[in-house]
């Protein structure tokens, strides 16, 4: 066993022994659980850190402590999990709560403070253990839609010491689950040129039967050499129509364990990794994820609990094989998939050409490609492996072709600030085409005598200019009105062409908190937030976008307290 699995899966078993199977802990919400989200499912560039609940797509559900601590981080933020709570416990896990609506009246009052002193509506703060004590099954705040969410949900966590999300299902989290795995698709993949399947040298999708709703039997294959093994698959649950994750996978070649996964733990380090363990190029093109069942070099995550070598198969001349992939939920509904294979060379009769370009990106180096007047910069570990790159600069735009290659990181796109003219270079920017002619802001900064762009994204890159500020619009009052049967002003604000960069809002001169909901372009502030002396008050909002281009919006409004 190699020495990362086998320090993993001890590592686990250390936690197991240390926090038992927690029972214990009080549910997060008190309704039947359902989710629309497993721990470590794969999701855009990072795995699942842990639950997603379903809240009967309602806000404003009481949201439980799990057990006795503190709350030691609170941050908000316009996206990834908006409102959230973290909270230490004295075994020494954390659990959070993401997408919340609002905290408890003490933990609402906390942090609103700090945010008036911070004149910030985005803020991390990290309390003194003193400050915001929790009892276990005190309602700590309400469930809500904000930050990155699609829908109403809970999101909830586990961590340990190291800060590394766990399935919250071990430590007592149950669920209602007597369903099997559903399989969508099995793949088989030569690794090497010598390597083929059925005849062919490329990726190759399996023949299946469903026998009953745990077993799958796949027509045999004729294969010679190294290949490797995909599945699309997901795992249901009683009364949702959602595709969750699975929790674990095993393979065996003729009954002896060659590879299993285990969806445990992971480190948010290492989450961006999920793209090297799917099929990159097909993810690209059809927007479904196939997960490879063998392990890449440049692969460092630690979910996997058995391996002979890298989980990759070698099918030899004249031997048989009987190959099975058992799929398993937490609650060990198992579905099996068994595949005949035949160990047989022959000649290949489809290849996919390897593509190569002038452009050798060498993921070691700092790769500078010039395109004039463009100029590309690959720096080191940008991408996991080398790759060909195929582009084309012209006056006034650059085409990068997708390479089917995962990037760790941003690369740089330059154009030369000498070809704009002086009038138009502050409002200038890098943006990219997408669907049906639209363009879209890249995050573009002006360094030396260029513009310069970062981007994970490749395609058509155009020079694009933006002078006109954001717009601002009240949604639920008149200008001059009488508020005071008011308990909130709501506004819509947005830009059309580089986006929202920052936003205020001040009445009779001092700074008001607006709580900014970017997936519906609203900004909203709550009266009770202070009190006013005087009936008529002048109001001020100030939003920028992404040029520095700023818009005002003033007014009065007459309020009595």
């Amino acid at each position: 066993m190699p020495k990362r699995i086998k320090l993993s899966f001890i590592f686990i078993l250390l936690l197991q022994m240390l926090f038992g199977q927690n029972d214990s802990l009080h549910l997060p919400l008190d309704i039947p659980l359902y989710l629309s989200g497993t721990f470590g499912e794969l999701r855009s560039n990072h795995f699942h850190s842990g639950l997603d609940i379903k809240t009967n797509n309602e806000e404003g559900l009481p949201v439980y402590a799990v057990d006795d601590g503190y709350v030691y981080r609170i941050k908000i933020t316009r996206n990834g999990y908006g409102k959230a709570l973290y909270i230490k416990h004295p075994s020494g896990l954390v659990s959070v709560y993401g997408h919340l609506k609002y905290f408890n009246d003490r933990i609402e009052s906390y942090i609103k403070q700090k945010q008036y002193k911070k004149q910030k509506f985005e803020i991390e703060v990290f309390p003194y253990k003193i400050e915001l004590p929790v009892k276990k099954g005190e309602i700590i705040a309400y469930s809500g839609n904000t930050g990155g969410s699609s829908g109403p949900h809970l999101h909830f966590e586990l961590r340990n010491i190291k800060e590394h999300p766990l399935n919250p299902m071990l430590y007592g989290i149950r669920i209602k689950d007597t369903e099997f795995p559903i399989v969508k698709n099995v793949f088989a993949y030569p690794l090497d040129s010598l390597s083929q399947i059925n005849q062919i040298g490329h990726r190759v999708k399996l023949n299946l039967t469903r026998l009953n709703d745990s077993l799958y039997l796949a027509d045999p294959l004729i294969a010679y050499g190294q290949i490797g093994l995909g599945i699309e698959a997901y795992d249901p649950q009683n009364f949702v129509k959602n595709h969750n994750g699975l929790y674990k996978v095993k393979v065996k070649v003729n009954g002896l364990p060659v590879y299993e996964h285990v969806m445990s733990e992971f480190s948010f380090a290492n989450s961006k990794y999920i793209n090297v363990i799917i099929d990159y190029p097909y993810y690209l093109k059809y927007h479904r994820r196939i997960q490879k069942l063998w392990v890449v070099p440049y692969n460092p995550l630690e979910i996997y609990t058995q391996l002979v070598g890298d989980g990759s198969l070698k099918i030899k001349q004249g031997q048989s094989y009987q190959i099975s992939i058992e799929l398993s939920d937490f609650n060990q509904n198992k579905t099996l998939i068994k595949i005949p294979v035949k160990g047989y060379k022959t000649k290949i009769l489809e290849h996919i050409p390897s593509l190569k370009t002038p452009y050798f990106v060498d993921i070691n180096k700092n790769n500078t490609i010039n395109l004039s007047p463009w100029t590309i910069v690959f720096r080191p570990h940008t991408a996991y492996q080398n790759f060909y790159l195929k582009a084309e600069g012209r006056p006034t735009a650059l085409n990068i072709k997708q390479p089917y290659k995962a990037l760790q990181k941003s690369y740089i796109i330059k154009y030369p600030l000498k070809l704009i003219q002086p009038k138009l270079r502050p409002y200038a920017y890098i943006a990219l085409y997408g669907k049906k002619g639209h363009t879209y802001y890249i995050y573009t900064t002006k360094a030396q005598d260029s513009l310069k762009a970062y981007t994970k994204r490749f395609g058509n890159f155009v020079i694009r200019y933006d002078s006109i500020g954001p717009y601002i619009k009240p949604l639920n009052f008149k200008e001059k009105s009488d508020l005071t049967n008011y308990h909130f002003l709501k506004f819509k604000i947005g830009d059309k062409k580089t986006g929202i960069k920052a936003y205020n809002g001040y009445i009779d001169g001092t700074w008001i908190l607006l709580e900014y909901d970017y997936k519906k372009g609203t900004l909203t502030y709550d009266f009770s937030d202070q009190k006013r002396k005087g009936h008529k008050h002048q109001l001020k909002i100030v939003v920028e976008d992404n040029m520095g281009n700023v818009r005002q919006y003033q007014s009065y409004f007459y309020r009595k307290e």
